[in-house]
């Protein structure tokens, strides 16, 4: 039987621990070689004093838990808390805003144990503790999910920890500690002001769909719910200047400001209640329409079907062309093979497709035949060769190969 978890009284934060930090790693130790830490709290942890973060594979978190060695903390909503959760768990909610403040009731010199249903939200919320001050993180990789399939220990009644635990929280106000560098909540006037004078690197922290539905100009699109969020994040957002960001109502980019301090961005801006405090202030949207004949998409069209989610992305190449490159998000149905009717058979009519192919030969006599089974159907006219000449996104196992396609396609 698993010993009992760190007692909660243990574990209460007597007063409001002031301290941030960066990731450990080697983004952490390029902007220290680059630049000075700038801190708002005098006693702030130093980035070389940094916590570490460890992800864990279900035994090993298991081993955790039964030799007692940290606090057991379960991120997911009190819903999902409520309908099965890790015996001993305390629940704090990464979907509320109040994250970062709820947090810090956590003892940050203790290891804490972090978990979610699939190690999406606790991946960014150990982030979040870093950028907090946490000494030592321990993620189960794969969530409950992978703590259920192991067929371990859960349990479905409250515990005395959690409902003290959630007394405390009702009752006081705790404050997340300020992160490393400077991070400011913004009206939308001092907002707009930072992206006209062109000094900020705008992002939008939506989905794609939200952000095809409407944008504000210039934004470029890294979805903080996707698990991906901070590989993504270093990839595409450039740290030689600040980063001002936003999405539906401020929830999300608040998270996503104390990630981005974790991942080593020096400077970020939030947009105080997202765009929709953009909307009431009457401030202009850029939306991602498909223009032309859908039939015969350009590049850029195409892209924004797919970033706006209007159908189901299928590659009709074969599965060669496919493993070697292929449109990020893509599923594949051979149009030479001789199920590709019994496959499009099996997708929901009501559904549109977007399809490609090499060079539009295939996709263009796929489109008819699906027209007929009663799709409505989005081709890239010129195919796959287009999209990879005007180096949009590619992935597969072998992206820089030359076009390697179907004859006639």
């Amino acid at each position: 039987m698993m010993k009992k978890i760190i007692n909660i009284g243990l574990f209460f934060a007597l007063a409001i621990t002031f301290a941030s930090c960066k990731n450990a790693d080697e983004i952490r130790k390029r902007e220290i070689a680059k630049r000075p830490v700038i801190v708002h709290i005098e006693k702030a942890v130093k980035p070389s004093n940094l916590g570490v973060i460890k992800k864990m594979t279900t035994d090993e978190f298991k081993t955790s838990i039964t030799d007692n060695k940290g606090i057991l903390v379960d991120v997911r909503t009190p819903e999902e808390y409520a309908e099965g959760h890790l015996k001993g768990a305390v629940n704090i909610n990464f979907k509320k805003r109040t994250f970062p403040d709820f947090i810090t009731a956590i003892d940050k010199n203790k290891p804490v144990l972090i978990y979610c249903r699939s190690g999406n939200r606790s991946g960014k919320a150990a982030l979040i503790m870093q950028s907090l001050g946490f000494k030592e993180v321990q993620d189960l990789a794969k969530g409950y999910k992978g703590w259920k399939a192991a067929k371990f220990e859960v349990e479905n009644e409250n515990n005395t920890d959690n409902e003290k635990l959630q007394n405390l929280l009702a009752k006081k106000e705790f404050k997340g500690a300020a992160v490393v560098g400077k991070s400011h909540q913004v009206g939308v006037e001092e907002f707009e002001k930072l992206v006209k004078e062109g000094k900020v690197t705008l992002v939008d922290v939506r989905t794609a769909k939200e952000y095809a539905s409407g944008h504000i100009e210039g934004a470029i699109n890294v979805d903080l719910k996707n698990r991906h969020f901070a590989d993504n994040a270093l990839a595409t957002i450039t740290d030689e200047k600040p980063v001002a960001i936003y999405c539906r109502s401020g929830n999300r980019a608040t998270r996503a400001m104390y990630a981005m301090s974790a991942l080593g961005f020096k400077e970020v801006y939030n947009l105080d209640k997202g765009i929709k405090s953009w909307k009431a202030a009457n401030k202009p949207l850029k939306t991602l329409a498909v223009k032309g004949d859908i039939r015969h998409l350009d590049v850029a069209n195409f892209n924004n079907a797919i970033v706006g989610q209007v159908g189901t992305l299928i590659d009709v190449r074969t599965p060669k062309e496919y493993t070697d490159a292929h449109i990020p998000g893509a599923k594949m149905i051979d149009y030479k093979n001789d199920n590709f009717k019994t496959e499009f058979a099996k997708l929901d009519r009501e559904v549109p497709v977007l399809i490609y192919c090499r060079s539009g030969g295939r996709s263009g006599r796929a489109m008819k035949v699906l027209e007929k089974m009663g799709f409505k159907v989005y081709n890239l006219d010129d195919g796959f060769n287009q999209w990879k000449a005007e180096g949009m996104k590619l992935e597969g196992n072998n992206i820089h190969a030359k076009d390697g396609g179907e004859e006639g396609c």
